[in-house]
């Protein structure tokens, strides 16, 4: 039972193949049939000339090429916000007002700290000189000691090996010994410590008057003010009035949004079409129909591996600079972008699918004169995603055919599609 099941299956399958085969038969019948008679008709357009251009597509963001964050030069009260965002600035505008007294008290309380400091020092030095001839003849003596208490020291060693004297004189002896060093040391570190306790100060001097120097500084420099470094836009501010600034925290944002660029990642095998200085359209959906140019500006060096949904491809970015620019234009947009990688302007051409290549590489097209089919060998420019330049081959006007059928062969009488001539 199986098996007559399984050839009935069989006859199924092969009575659909030759149903297929007939079918395809009766059309290619039918086109000679027509071709004998009114023709098979064929889509076509007059071959005009035009231009083609090969773009290189690709997605990014609008970037300000400048911003600069501003900072305060010291830590005081905010007295008032002189901008707000959206606001222009120029280079050097004041952004905010700064209470200046807090920078008047360090330089009060910096200045009292550097008397007291060289009064100390005075201190320090009177005592060094008026002690150090008292401690000269004191090192004198506790020398002497040291060095007679070692000369005992050693006599009575020889005499104790000797037996003449009994052994709590010699350790007497050694106690002497011991003392007069520890004296001899005591002494010397005594003024070693004085003279690090001078060298501390005339450091901590040093510093303050450093320190007085810097405030002075901040307080020509700043004057009591927060300024901006650059000519832009504020997209940002950090402070508030009455609240405390400082030289860690952000105060002000300012961005150059005149100079706008966008960064677009271009694919290995399409980043060879792309060179420094080549025109860029610009389109995005926040300004639908209006194209804004641009310029390549930059290529990077290296390329680098990017996720792309569940794959990984590899990438070269790609600086543009944008030239044409509207004020409606904003920094953080979403554009698409089109670097004009190759253009050429009154040559022939025709759609990509028009194109036949045979077994030996050889490009052809169909044209229709007077009603009959030519098969034509051409040579091809440059390609397009859908046109191809024709170089050598056809001429203006000539009827070329559009995707062509498996049907036609050179000599065939065709019936031309007018409404596609219309179209085109």
């Amino acid at each position: 039972m199986a098996k007559g099941k399984g050839k009935g299956k069989k006859k199924k399958i092969i009575i659909g193949v030759i149903i297929v085969v007939i079918a395809i038969a009766a059309i290619g019948a039918n086109a000679i049939m027509r071709g004998n008679n009114e023709g098979l008709a064929v889509d076509v357009m007059a071959l005009e000339k035009g231009e083609i251009t090969i773009t290189v597509p690709a997605n990014g963001i609008l970037e300000e090429i400048e911003r600069q964050t501003i900072y305060a030069e010291n830590s005081a009260k905010v007295l008032s916000i002189e901008v707000e965002e959206g606001d222009y600035v120029a280079a050097g505008q004041v952004l905010a007002l700064l209470d200046g007294e807090d920078l008047e008290i360090q330089m009060a309380i910096k200045k009292q700290m550097l008397e007291m400091n060289k009064i100390d020092l005075a201190r320090l030095e009177k005592n060094q000189k008026i002690e150090q001839g008292n401690r000269n003849r004191q090192m004198d003596s506790s020398l002497k000691r040291m060095e007679d208490a070692k000369t005992d020291l050693d006599r009575n060693k020889q005499l104790f090996e000797h037996g003449a004297i009994s052994q709590q004189d010699f350790r007497n002896s050694e106690r002497d010994y011991e003392e007069a060093v520890n004296s001899y040391e005591e002494l010397q570190q005594k003024q070693d410590t004085l003279e690090f306790e001078i060298q501390k100060m005339r450091k901590t001097i040093a510093i303050t008057e450093l320190e007085i120097a810097e405030i002075e500084k901040r307080i020509e420099k700043q004057e009591g003010k927060i300024v901006s470094s650059i000519n832009g836009v504020v997209t940002n501010i950090h402070v508030e009035e009455g609240s405390f600034v400082n030289t860690a925290n952000p105060s002000f944002v300012i961005a150059n949004i005149e100079d706008l660029t966008i960064e677009i990642n271009v694919n290995e095998y399409d980043i060879a079409k792309v060179e420094v200085g080549q025109k860029v359209e610009i389109q995005t959906d926040a300004l639908m129909g209006q194209v804004f140019k641009g310029e390549v500006e930059k290529i990077a060096p290296v390329a680098k591996r990017v996720s792309t949904g569940q794959t990984n491809e590899t990438v070269i970015p790609v600086t543009i600079k944008v030239i044409e620019r509207d004020d409606f234009l904003k920094p953080g947009f979403s554009v698409r972008t089109r670097i004009i990688s190759q253009k050429k302007e009154d040559v022939l051409v025709v759609p990509f699918d028009s194109i036949m290549v045979e077994q030996n590489g050889a490009k052809m097209v169909f044209v229709v004169r007077e009603d009959t089919l030519h098969k034509i060998e051409v040579q091809t420019g440059i390609e397009s995603d859908f046109d191809v330049e024709i170089i050598r081959g056809l001429e203006e006007n000539d009827m070329v055919v559009l995707n062509p059928s498996m049907f036609l062969t050179e000599g065939m009488k065709v019936t031309v599609n007018e409404r596609q001539q219309e179209e085109k």
